[in-house]
């Protein structure tokens, strides 16, 4: 491990990557592109479902204590469950949060929101004006679409890249178009969501700022890694397979630009993928590419905290920790809610990517040199351990804010 305290600010960088995005329709505002959908582009895992998938009303937890400032700690009521859907008006808690045990370490992590980190997410859409995630966007630049390449960080020039609400009465939960989006929308909610508690989302870490990228998948995704990668951006997010639906494509130039990353300090998180698959039998791509140093791939758990063996990838050797399968996040079908509760291993990445991000502020504001490998060590090391994932993801270890805090200040004081 190469860590050492020094006098300056230092620039540690991270990447994060997840598995299972879905056909996007991309759009600019600024640009003169018009919003049309993309209907040659079909890049997709399985998408995961469950029986129920109505949405429900929620009952309204007890206010409860101040869990940091400007954040009211919002922990579901007992019994309370938030079905899968796109049509949710309010988030009146977040289960994925209470899972990590979020509130509770909150307070002591937002000491360190005065150290810069960024975060670049690769994905199909976002809707860039959703109310608790247009502050945290820096910048966007759109690599899929004709005419909106060119981006002015002055004007903010192609920041809408993906329609304000679907151009037809939206289908039932889950369907294509809702997916299409949703997905980099939840995402970046998950990462650095700003809503209220009690209403919005709340990311695993609010203070973050975020790079929002329109992936170029008809190339391998090649130009957008590589502009984040020349961006040294803090955390970079990306959520979906190379290849054809089960990421069946080993691309060795985009496995060189994940090595550029790490050498200077960029740590990538991916999720491990939708497919059932155990990595080590069977490779999966770009989750094999989480044996370079500086490089998580991340798997989904349930609700009780065992494999979310319905849709999961898994596999120790490549898989190093899991986080909530389910996520209730920012998107929605815009007719009837702003907010969606999904599932799939996407969702845990981006909460381990926040995680990262955390550990970046935390270094920073230590001064300390530090690598992208002695962050990925920090972050896997730094979780909760679970006996019975000891066959699915390395020394069985979930995502965890409370043991990763009191993990880094025992290294780090």
């Amino acid at each position: 491990m190469n860590v050492r305290r020094t006098n300056g600010s230092t620039a540690g960088h991270l990447v994060t990557l997840a598995c299972a995005s879905l056909t996007s329709l991309v759009a600019c505002d600024g640009a003169g592109a018009s919003a049309r959908p993309r209907a040659d582009v079909t890049e997709s895992y399985d998408t995961p479902t469950l029986d129920d998938e109505t949405p429900a009303e929620v009952p309204r937890p007890p206010t409860a204590p101040t869990a940091a400032p400007g954040l009211t700690n919002r922990a579901c009521a007992a019994g309370v469950r938030m079905p899968l859907g796109n049509a949710y008006a309010t988030l009146v808690c977040i289960p994925h949060l209470d899972a990590i045990h979020y509130w509770e370490a909150a307070p002591e992590w937002s000491t360190y929101d005065d150290a810069p980190v960024t975060v670049a997410i690769l994905d199909l859409s976002f809707i860039t004006d959703h109310p608790d995630i247009a502050r945290s966007v820096d910048m966007t630049w759109n690599f899929l679409e004709d005419g909106c390449t060119t981006f002015d960080l002055g004007k903010s020039a192609c920041r809408d890249v993906a329609p304000d609400a679907p151009p037809r009465a939206p289908l039932p939960a889950l369907g294509e178009e809702p997916i299409k989006l949703v997905h980099g929308t939840m995402l970046a909610g998950l990462i650095a969501g700003r809503g209220e508690p009690g209403r919005g989302i709340v990311g695993v870490n609010p203070s973050a700022k975020l790079d929002l990228l329109v992936r170029d998948l008809e190339t391998d995704n090649l130009a957008s890694l590589r502009f984040a990668v020349e961006r040294r951006v803090d955390v970079i997010s990306m959520s979906w397979p190379l290849g054809g639906q089960g990421g069946d494509k080993d691309v060795p130039e985009f496995k060189e630009l994940l090595e550029a990353a790490t050498r200077q300090g960029t740590v990538v998180v991916m999720a491990a993928g939708n497919s059932r698959i155990d990595v080590e039998q069977r490779a999966v791509y770009p989750t094999r590419y989480s044996t370079i140093p500086g490089v998580i791939a991340v798997g989904s758990i349930d609700d009780a905290g065992d494999l979310y063996a319905q849709f999961s990838n898994y596999g120790p050797e490549y898989v190093e920790l899991a986080a909530p399968g389910m996520a209730a996040s920012s998107g929605g079908d815009f007719a009837k809610g702003r907010y969606s509760v999904q599932i799939g291993t996407s969702y845990s990445a981006p909460m381990v990517a926040g995680a990262v991000s955390r550990v970046v502020q935390y270094l920073k504001a230590k001064r300390v040199t530090y690598g992208a490998a002695d962050v990925e060590r920090f972050v896997v090391e730094g979780s909760a351990t679970s006996p019975k994932l000891t066959p699915y993801f390395k020394d069985g270890r979930r995502l965890d804010m409370s043991t990763l805090l009191a993990h880094m200040k025992a290294e780090i004081p």
